[in-house]
């Protein structure tokens, strides 16, 4: 792509945040004619960019008066965006006293671009929050998180997935292709919980268990981890308290258990 059509191009998403922001301050909506007012715009462009957002219901058009507004897309993106903000809040006191307790780093996980990326992290001493890490993405075939969130996907969506995965080799552990991710991923979803023994970091051990929303769809995935986890507890002892943790997180994030 050259200069000039690179400038263009953000010209024309610049044009349309510009009308974005004129309709998400107005109640009753704008039509063209004030939109082009507002915005300096000709008109033939606010139509084009008002069409491209409607065919992907980012904004909406009242037949009756010929004014657009604000379409339900946007809140879908808010709603995704302000449930992160409650599940990262509510997740803190459960991520400190499992941290604490094994004396271990507690993760909050969710399944974005086909990766695991990190809500929130916190360590047994540090009570400041690890802003470097959160944010941060990790294979999901490798991790604890990773194959939790997988096993929660539909079965079809889970293969998809994981066929599309590019396979590297972190320690001597690493699973290093899809069909033995399947047969993980099948044994996850029986068990409820997924284990990484050593596969993402060596001698590094996690376990981790889904978080549910209202919809009782897994929205998250929690974990513990800490070296030689498996060797200075076993998976008995340490299971029930993170399941636990998970499920307190998941009734305040409105999960109802099935009748």
């Amino acid at each position: 792509m050259d200069k000039q059509n690179e400038t263009s191009q953000v010209q024309v998403i610049d044009r349309a945040l510009d009308i974005i922001e004129q309709l998400a301050t107005s109640e009753a909506g704008l039509s063209i004619t004030e939109l082009s007012r507002r915005t300096d715009l000709p008109k033939s462009t606010i139509y084009r960019i008002l069409s491209t957002f409607s065919s992907r219901h980012y904004i909406e058009k009242d037949e009756q008066t010929n004014m657009y507004v604000l379409g339900y897309k946007f809140v879908e993106i808010a709603s995704v965006y302000l449930n992160k903000i409650v599940l990262k809040t509510e997740a803190m006191p459960f991520m400190h006293d499992l941290a604490a307790t094994f004396a271990g780093t507690s993760y909050l996980g969710v399944l974005e671009n086909n990766e695991v990326m990190y809500l929130e992290r916190v360590e047994q001493f540090n009570s400041i929050r690890l802003y470097s890490q959160i944010g941060k993405r990790e294979p999901l075939y490798c991790t604890a998180l990773g194959k939790v969130l997988l096993s929660q996907q539909p079965p079809e969506e889970a293969e998809r997935i994981g066929r599309s995965l590019n396979y590297q080799k972190m320690t001597s552990k690493t699973i290093m292709n899809y069909d033995e991710l399947a047969r993980e991923i099948e044994q996850v979803r029986a068990n409820g919980y997924a284990v990484d023994r050593g596969e993402h970091v060596e001698n590094s051990q996690c376990l981790a268990v889904p978080v549910f929303d209202f919809t009782r769809n897994a929205v998250a995935a929690m974990s513990i981890t800490r070296m030689d986890l498996l060797k200075t507890h076993k998976i008995d002892s340490v299971l029930p308290k993170l399941q636990e943790a998970a499920e307190q997180l998941s009734l305040r994030m409105g999960y109802t258990k099935p009748k």
